[in-house]
C-alpha cells in the first residue's frame, strides 16, 4: 500500500511505559503488517534522523535500542504527545505536542516546550461510580488544588470546533464535584462508552482549559486513538482567548478541550 494512504498516529506519552520502548498502536500493526523492516527512521521537523531498531513480538511492532536516546533527548514527560507521519521506506516524520497541545520546538537540542513542567493531569475510566451517561465525578484532590472554586460552567471544545457548554455541579465549600448538564449530549455525540479511559491534562495560562484525551488501553500501553484524515492535531486546535489575570476569581467559564475525538 502506498505511503500517502497509510493514517498518522499518535501516543501520550507515559514514562513509565515509554522511556526504554514504544508499542505502536495495534490498529497500525494489523492494517500494515509488513510495511516496516527491522529499523525505522524518525525524522525531526529540525531534520534530525534516528534510527530505532524495530522487534516484533505477538504481532506488535517495538521499538527498541535508539528509542531511549530519542525519548531522553526531546525530555518528553507525561500528557506529551508524540505525532508519527508515515513518509515511506520505514521513516515517520514525527513532532510532538506539550501539555497545551502546542508544538516544541524539536530542532534544539532537548527540545524547546511552552511549559518547564508537567502540568496536573488526571485519568478516569468510564466506569461506575465516578461515571455514567449523564454526568462525570471530578476527581475531588484534583479539583480542589487545580480549579477555582464557585465556577458554574465549563466548555467542551472538539478538534472540529464545537462547544459544549456543560453545567457543573459543586459541594457547599465551592470545589466542583462533577460534570452534569450537557454531558450526556457530549457523551452521546462522541460515541463514549463504559470503559473507555480520558485523560484530563490541565493547561496553565490567563484562561484554564484541559486538553482531554480519549486513550485505547491494552496489552499494558496506553495509546491515542488513531487519527483519521490527512490533518495533524496540532493544526484543530482552538486557543483560548486571552482574559485578565483575575480570571480564577472572577469568571465562571473554564474551557475544556477535546482533542482527536
Amino acid at each position: 500500500m502506498a505511503a500517502e494512504n497509510v493514517k498518522s498516529f499518535f501516543i501520550a506519552i507515559d514514562p513509565e511505559r515509554h522511556r526504554d520502548q514504544l508499542i505502536f498502536p495495534r490498529q497500525f500493526t494489523t492494517l500494515y503488517p509488513d510495511l516496516l523492516g527491522s529499523c525505522v527512521i524518525l525524522r525531526d521537523l529540525g531534520g534530525r534522523l534516528w534510527h530505532i531498531e524495530v522487534i516484533r513480538s505477538e504481532d506488535r511492532i517495538i521499538l527498541t535500542t535508539g528509542w531511549s536516546d530519542f525519548f531522553s533527548h526531546y525530555s518528553l514527560t507525561f500528557g506529551y504527545m508524540v505525532i508519527f507521519e508515515y513518509r515511506g521506506a520505514s521513516t515517520f516524520l514525527t513532532s510532538i505536542l506539550d501539555h497545551s497541545a502546542c508544538e516544541i520546538h524539536m530542532g534544539d537540542p532537548g527540545g524547546s516546550s511552552s511549559t518547564s513542567q508537567p502540568l496536573p493531569s488526571f485519568q478516569i475510566t468510564m466506569s461506575a461510580p465516578r461515571f455514567c451517561h449523564r454526568c462525570i465525578f471530578v476527581l475531588g484532590t484534583f479539583a480542589s488544588t487545580n480549579i477555582p472554586r464557585f465556577v458554574n460552567d465549563v466548555q467542551i471544545h472538539d478538534a472540529a470546533g464545537r462547544v459544549w457548554q456543560i453545567g457543573v455541579d459543586s459541594r457547599a465549600n465551592g470545589v466542583v464535584r462533577r460534570f452534569a448538564r450537557g454531558w450526556a449530549e457530549f457523551y452521546t455525540t462522541k460515541n463514549i462508552r463504559p470503559g473507555d479511559t480520558c485523560v484530563f491534562s490541565l493547561i496553565n495560562g490567563d484562561v484554564p482549559a484541559f486538553n482531554v484525551f480519549k486513550v485505547a488501553v491494552g496489552g499494558g500501553e496506553q495509546t491515542m486513538l488513531l487519527w483519521e484524515g490527512p490533518s495533524r492535531p496540532s493544526q484543530l486546535q482552538d486557543k483560548p482567548k486571552k482574559s485578565s489575570n483575575n480570571y480564577a476569581k472572577n469568571n465562571t467559564n473554564k474551557n475544556l478541550f477535546i482533542n482527536g475525538m
